[in-house]
């Protein structure tokens, strides 16, 4: 944990795209997310995280889950040269081809530096309700090295998507891994306000971490996507996109808040493991 402290993360901006993507209409994606980057450059941010399934749009239709693309298609290729023509990293959901059962995508995250190098993939673990039914569960919570803002600053980056966050172990694996900042992409819906914002502070304070949650947001016949992103510092403080409405939301971290918080890994150092047997028992 010493070298994770030595280079911090203060100073280094980070953005939330609350936005709600066109369901199915790739094409139209791409120039929404060109468009919210440039904002974001423009902002000075170093990192915009995306809403889940961003690239075809949050969608449980066989005909729209049929849209997956691979990590080393057309659709990356085209975001890695979004993030090398704005210099800015991206967090972003999409739907991911599961090259073993066509099938059964991957809801999954691409991570991408600003110079546009795939940094990695993230696929979801814990799957919300209706998506057991179409998609391949992740197995695997990978902390990716990312080179952040103008010093290409290495930083320890860990993704959670959506439900994951709900889960306290994952953000706790990240953070015992080594990260130090937490990106979420989501789509989650009415009536879950208090449990996304409940988790979002939670797991950034027990983490003594930073969080940062970009929430679709969509009003449609079958559910209302309510936005409520943000970005959670871990003695408490938020950036906040709001409910309801499109907003780009950029905050700077702070190497003193989390020294405040109890200090990198504070809550790490006090655990006592040998008294948690009973957490990974099958009830």
């Amino acid at each position: 944990m010493s070298t994770r402290a030595a280079r911090g993360v203060g100073g280094l901006r980070v953005a939330v795209a609350q936005v709600g993507a066109r369901v199915g209409q790739i094409a139209a994606n791409l120039a929404l997310a060109d468009r919210y980057l440039r904002r974001a450059a423009q902002r000075g941010a170093d990192l915009v995280v995306f809403p889940e399934c961003f690239v075809q749009g949050y969608a449980l239709e066989a005909e729209h889950i049929a849209l997956a693309e691979p990590s080393d298609g057309e659709v990356v290729s085209a975001l890695r040269s979004l993030a090398a023509r704005h210099g800015v990293a991206i967090v972003i959901g999409f739907i991911e081809q599961h090259p073993a059962d066509p099938s059964r995508p991957f809801n999954a995250a691409a991570v991408i530096q600003g110079d546009g190098r795939l940094v990695g993939v993230y696929r979801k673990t814990h799957l919300f309700r209706g998506e057991h039914l179409v998609f391949t569960a992740g197995d695997a919570y990978p902390v990716f090295s990312v080179r952040l803002g103008a010093s290409g600053r290495p930083v320890s980056l860990g993704v959670a998507i959506c439900a994951d966050i709900e889960y306290p172990e994952v953000i706790r694996l990240l953070a015992l891994a080594g990260a130090q900042l937490i990106a979420v992409p989501s789509a989650d819906m009415e009536p879950y306000r208090a449990q996304q914002m409940a988790n979002l502070l939670s797991r950034a304070v027990e983490n003594n971490l930073y969080v940062a949650l970009a929430n679709t947001v969509d009003r449609r016949d079958e559910m209302v996507l309510f936005g409520g992103s943000g970005i959670a510092g871990p003695a408490g403080s938020l950036a906040s996109a709001g409910y309801g409405r499109p907003r780009l939301v950029v905050a700077q971290l702070s190497d003193n808040e989390i020294a405040l918080s109890g200090g990198v890994g504070g809550y790490l150092r006090g655990r006592r493991p040998e008294t948690y047997t009973g957490i990974v028992e099958i009830p």
